[in-house]
């Protein structure tokens, strides 16, 4: 997870591979205009699914993420999603908001709950633990 989050794309990187600028959409080459174009709750929705894929963590354990990532950082949550949904793509990420999404979805993979019908512990994927 730390390569994903640590690896930053080279400025010339779409001209190297011949991607056509133009037909990026605007939202990833500007954030602001990406951030006009969208509410802000289309910019959680989206950020919530790039931490789904991220951390490999269903929807609610994403938001919990966002939420946690928010109170480390004080950064409202609009604005949070808006730099995650411009990271995706783009690979630029600021280095404390990169540390503080890392140890969120590390907190939540460490999350264990109790299946009710068997009692025993369940990752945070699901899956039964040890005994």
């Amino acid at each position: 997870m730390s390569q994903l989050l640590t690896s930053g794309h080279d400025e010339h990187a779409a001209v190297d591979a011949g991607i056509d600028e133009e037909r990026i959409s605007p939202s990833v080459r500007s954030p602001r205009e990406g951030a006009r174009q969208e509410t802000a709750d289309q910019a959680v929705d989206r950020a919530t699914g790039v931490v789904m894929a991220l951390g490999r963590l269903d929807g609610g354990r994403a938001g919990a993420v966002l939420r946690e990532v928010v109170q480390r950082t004080g950064i409202p949550l609009p604005r949070i999603a808006e730099l995650l949904t411009v990271w995706a793509p783009t690979g630029e990420l600021n280095l404390g908001l990169r540390i503080a999404l890392e140890e969120a979805i590390r907190d939540q993979h460490r999350v264990r709950t109790v299946d009710q019908s068997t009692g025993r512990p369940v990752t945070a994927h699901g899956r039964a633990g040890a005994h």
